[in-house]
């Protein structure tokens, strides 16, 4: 999915187009890239900045051009959409500079940075600049400690700050700008796929970050994240069982099941819950709107409709057939709005 549309960054300060808030009194903006923020920019005229939103099967991914302008991003309110959620950007033309707290990354084209959006973040950006960003909640994560702030250039042993990134910082920025010139060429389940790559690569970076800090690797962690990937790529072959996924990563299937004592979900849910979202997102494909249920379950791994009927309503609220019609029937009006 994938949507465009124009903010402003006006001569009165304030950044953002469509919904406004205020709080404290100050006129406040939402932008998917920033989510409520404002800016103390005070420009002769006013002046554009555009992006382009794609889903990403759970991640948003932002392109974002802006002029030259400094905003303050806020932090995301407890409950609020994206509240929860890690930014991780690359600059992909431009220049800026990051301040969170007594924290400040300067990024040039190519370098990227990781933020907490619990937190607020400044970003002076100096001149008209064009970021590509991607939304990722943390649950995505497990229990994976994730950073306040991290930025590309901080990463970099002291040689290489003034060079090319090296390593997995470069493989890291190469990737996002990858991404970013080829994410509106792909489609379908290679879209969540990637997703779950960049989830991956990003769990690369900090294990990288752990080692320099001497930090013991949480290896249970990487296990649950690496089984979730492999889970979401293969959960439509109905042979999978947790066998299978152990042997996949190379593990005994009693080091998975520890990986996941303590966790809200088991290997065997992770598989079950993996062929569900699969089974959803089919179902929610206009192509598939006449084609039998129980087809679109056999092909995501259920081997029994009666199975798959159950555990869809335990799971969605109602039956898969009575799912689909009410997701079919709420699209329409903006499908008819669009034309």
């Amino acid at each position: 999915m994938r949507c465009e549309a124009m903010m402003r960054v006006d001569p009165d300060g304030y950044f953002g187009g469509g919904e406004g808030r205020e709080r404290a009194g100050v006129a406040l903006s939402v932008s998917p890239f920033f989510g409520l923020s404002h800016s103390d920019m005070r420009a002769a005229l006013a002046r554009e900045a555009r992006y382009v939103v794609h889903d990403m099967g759970g991640v948003t991914a932002v392109r974002m051009t802006m002029p030259a302008a400094r905003v303050t991003r806020l932090p995301w309110d407890s409950g609020e959409a994206g509240a929860d959620d890690i930014q991780l950007a690359v600059l992909i033309d431009g220049a800026a500079m990051v301040t969170m707290g007594e924290e400040a990354a300067r990024l040039g084209v190519g370098d990227w940075i990781v933020l907490d959006q619990r937190r607020a973040s400044t970003w002076a950006v100096n001149t008209h600049s064009t970021f590509f960003g991607l939304q990722i909640p943390r649950r995505r994560f497990g229990r994976i400690r994730l950073p306040s702030m991290l930025a590309s250039r901080g990463t970099q042993p002291a040689e290489a700050q003034a060079g090319e990134m090296s390593g997995i910082y470069g493989v890291m920025s190469n990737f996002l700008r990858t991404v970013e010139a080829q994410l509106a060429h792909i489609a379908g389940e290679a879209v969540a796929l990637l997703a779950d790559a960049t989830v991956g690569l990003l769990a690369a970076v900090l294990e990288e970050e752990r080692s320099r800090s001497r930090v013991p690797p949480d290896s249970l962690a990487m296990l649950r994240l690496r089984a979730s990937q492999f889970v979401s790529a293969h959960a439509a072959d109905a042979e999978l069982g947790v066998e299978g996924v152990a042997h996949a990563l190379n593990c005994s299937t009693r080091y998975l099941y520890k990986a996941f004592a303590g966790e809200s979900i088991s290997p065997e849910r992770l598989i079950w819950n993996a062929r569900l979202e699969r089974s959803c997102q089919a179902l929610l494909d206009p192509k598939n709107l006449h084609r039998p249920v129980g087809t679109i379950a056999f092909e995501n791994g259920f081997n029994s409709d009666a199975h798959f009927a159950r555990t869809f309503k335990a799971s969605y609220g109602m039956p898969p057939g009575r799912f689909r019609s009410m997701a079919a029937a709420l699209a329409r009006p903006s499908e008819t709005a669009a034309d």
